[in-house]
């Protein structure tokens, strides 16, 4: 029986090092779909420049690689005007899209956090871009660390070099 990896990926809204950042999350993520001989869900949200970076980032090498046991979700923490005005769209991006439960019934101040939390319960690993102290993925950083889940933090590995 194969076993399943999920993946979920969290970065700061705006990145200033984009392609760098990119190169990076694109070796990592190759490696991540060559090590893995089962199936390989990577959850993602849509909230800035890192989130779209790595939906891009995975679809592409799906293709390249010709990998059928990648999977590409995207977690909604409510569902939004643009997914009910571009329904089509997203579905033909995307291989999932979920509106997460916990969040769509928690406060709107809380549901991004409340579905960061629930991919990162969800996930065996989490790969984030984490370079200010501050924000949602500084807080899905130390939630994940409080749940002693394997981390990767690119910005780490891209001032490793």
């Amino acid at each position: 029986m194969k076993e399943k990896l999920t993946v979920s990926l969290f970065g700061h809204r705006f990145i200033d090092e984009y392609n760098a950042v990119e190169s990076k999350l694109r070796e990592l993520l190759r490696i991540v779909m060559q090590k893995e001989s089962g199936e390989v869900e990577f959850l993602v949200g849509r909230n800035g420049d890192f989130d779209l970076m790595a939906a891009s980032v995975i679809r592409k090498l799906k293709k390249e690689t010709g990998n059928e046991n990648a999977f590409l979700a995207l977690v909604l923490p409510y569902e939004t005007a643009e997914l009910r005005n571009n329904t089509e769209a997203f579905e033909s991006y995307y291989d999932s899209i979920e509106i997460c439960e916990a969040s769509a019934e928690s406060n709107f101040k809380y549901a991004i956090v409340a579905r960061n939390h629930d991919m990162i319960d969800r996930s065996d690993m989490v790969i984030v871009y984490v370079k200010n102290e501050s924000g949602g993925a500084y807080q899905a950083l130390k939630y994940a660390e409080k749940n002693q889940k394997r981390i990767i933090n690119l910005y780490n590995a891209q001032n490793e070099e």
